[in-house]
């Protein structure tokens, strides 16, 4: 195990909620802050959407952006001892009846009735424990089977390392060199499946987002379009250390247009619009590390 997994796994023991948590999300924040990771990146970024915005605020934004990954990793830590706590975590869920339209939408009423939902979510507020929460969720009512569609991080030790703390919190992966037909098959045997949509995509469409044109995955508009069923945008919102409020967001439908071409392009736009809306209350839990917009610093 590489230095840094083995680091995390050391800290694990720390991050109990209380003065622990506390002192593990100071260390992650401080070191966060000192090494400004793609510090230069998330400026320029800020720079491209906020070009009203001055340097001072930018910093200050990029700076709170740091202390809420600091304490991301500190949750993702501390639900390791008991991944049931996600549901004391999220305090409060805006838009639950959204979810109940979109199962009527689609033609089933509870995961493994009918066909299933595609939740749709970026890099946004503490995306783990969203994913954690609404497997918790569904195993206190007696349902199971919530999948994401994950992605390898680069050190192989990391990866490995969430994966693990993924399948303890009672998610199942789903790699994304899954083939679509295997994921639309689950999709049509009513299985909740969760993907992130947010990083520029090579061999996507070019859309604007948040004002300017990138590269987007047409992922959860061809997902959407084979299984037919709608996408319900869904993010988290910090309110606190362990404290969160969720809100699902209304159901993107599959446009009525003949050529499938068009309705994944159609559909793909929508999911862009529905990100900006997700992340414009609160920019800084957005992940502004990404080169989203491939464009060069400043």
């Amino acid at each position: 195990m590489k230095a840094a997994a083995w680091a995390l796994e050391g800290l694990r023991v720390l991050a109990r909620p209380g003065w622990r948590a506390s002192c593990a999300a100071s260390l992650f924040c401080s070191v966060l802050k000192t090494f400004a990771p793609r510090g230069k990146r998330i400026l320029s970024n800020l720079a491209l959407v906020y070009p009203e915005s001055g340097d001072a605020w930018r910093k200050d934004l990029r700076r709170r952006l740091y202390e809420h990954l600091g304490w991301m990793v500190t949750e993702i830590l501390a639900l390791q001892r008991d991944p049931a706590q996600a549901l004391d975590w999220v305090e409060e869920v805006r838009g639950a009846d959204r979810v109940g339209e979109a199962l009527d939408a689609g033609g089933g009423k509870s995961e493994g009735k009918g066909k299933g939902l595609l939740f749709l979510s970026g890099h946004y507020g503490n995306w783990e424990l969203l994913a954690a929460w609404y497997a918790q969720y569904m195993k206190k009512r007696g349902m199971d089977g919530f999948y994401i569609v994950s992605q390898n991080m680069r050190d192989k030790d990391l990866s490995r390392l969430l994966a693990r703390y993924r399948v303890n919190a009672g998610i199942r992966l789903l790699p994304k060199e899954t083939p679509a037909p295997e994921i639309v098959r689950l999709l049509r045997s009513g299985k909740h499946i969760a993907a992130l949509a947010d990083i520029s995509w090579p061999g996507g469409i070019v859309l604007p987002f948040m004002g300017h044109p990138c590269t987007h995955t047409i992922g959860p508009a061809v997902l959407a379009v084979l299984a037919s069923v709608p996408i319900v945008p869904v993010a988290l919102y910090r309110r606190g250390p362990f404290r969160h409020a969720a809100e699902f967001f209304p159901p993107l439908a599959v446009p009525e247009e003949k050529n499938r071409r068009v309705r994944i392009e159609a559909l793909t736009r929508e999911v862009s619009i529905a990100l900006e809306r997700m992340i414009a209350p609160r920019p800084e839990l957005w992940f502004w590390l990404h080169n989203r917009w491939k464009q060069p610093l400043f």
